[in-house]
């Protein structure tokens, strides 16, 4: 005589019956949802805190709190029945986060960039007081403005560059105002007018300037964050302002913008939005 069993997967570093089918997919998903709440509070929640986040019964929110504790995703405190996030997601994040590499990370945001502006896209980070170019896509235009990869320029000329200084400490930014600031003509640079352009860039997480290193180009640039909340950089186009209205200038900063989000939220930036 033959019995058929249900097809079973077992995992063996938990023991735990994976069952194929749409109730484990579901459970999956209300585990992971469990694992954001807990992260993106960032405090110790009650049961019923987390079943009204997820509008799940607190009899499922506990059955899912009482596997992730088992595993040792969540973590909880028997005196005072909160849950949080547990040891056990230490090493995967740190496993993880091994892997964030910028630049890697950063390839696809930029060729998306250039494929949205037509315009080279580049992807700046800090060098000292000065920019340096770690990556760059190319844009289907031909007439373009040129960056060399290893060129360093100071950080207050240019959008993108400024856009990396403007998320710098401020005792940073009071010791870099202090030192003799030119433009691209080697003029004075105003610094009260830059102090005010940074604080304003920090505000929109945009930057746009005009002409500010390299004569006749409009520059765009947007920051990138890190898992730790850490600017890693800055993205953005340079384009020749004859290619520039009023029009293209709102679509090329929202393109910016965006793939800026985008480039942090890869990073596993927290508050990427």
């Amino acid at each position: 005589m033959c019995f058929l069993f249900p097809l079973v997967k077992y995992f063996p570093l938990y023991d735990i019956i994976l069952l194929e089918g749409e109730i484990m997919i579901q459970s999956l998903v209300k585990a992971a949802n469990v694992l954001d709440i807990l992260k993106n509070e960032n405090r110790e929640l009650t049961i019923a805190e987390i079943s009204e986040f997820l509008n799940i019964p607190p009899s499922t929110a506990h059955r899912i709190l009482s596997t992730l504790i088992d595993v040792g995703y969540v973590s909880k405190d028997d005196r005072t029945h909160l849950y949080a996030l547990g040891p056990s997601l230490i090493p995967l994040g740190i496993k993880a986060s091994s892997k964030l590499d910028p630049q890697a990370v950063g390839k696809d945001v930029l060729e998306n960039l250039s494929d949205i502006t037509l315009e080279d896209s580049f992807f700046i980070i800090k060098s000292g007081d000065k920019g340096l170019m770690l990556s760059k896509a190319e844009g289907k235009h031909t007439l373009k403005i040129v960056e060399n990869f290893g060129i360093e320029i100071d950080l207050h000329k240019g959008a993108i560059r400024k856009t990396i200084l403007a998320f710098q400490p401020n005792d940073y930014i009071n010791y870099y105002l202090k030192k003799e600031l030119s433009d691209y003509l080697d003029s004075p640079v105003d610094k009260e007018i830059l102090r005010k352009d940074l604080i304003d860039i920090r505000n929109k997480k945009i930057s746009v300037s005009d002409s500010e290193y390299i004569e006749d180009a409009i520059g765009i640039g947007a920051p990138v964050f890190n898992y730790k909340d850490d600017l890693v950089g800055a993205i953005g186009v340079v384009i020749p302002r004859e290619r520039v209205t009023e029009k293209s200038k709102k679509e090329y900063i929202e393109a910016v913008k965006k793939c800026g989000i985008e480039f942090s939220k890869n990073l596993g930036y927290s508050q990427a939005q």
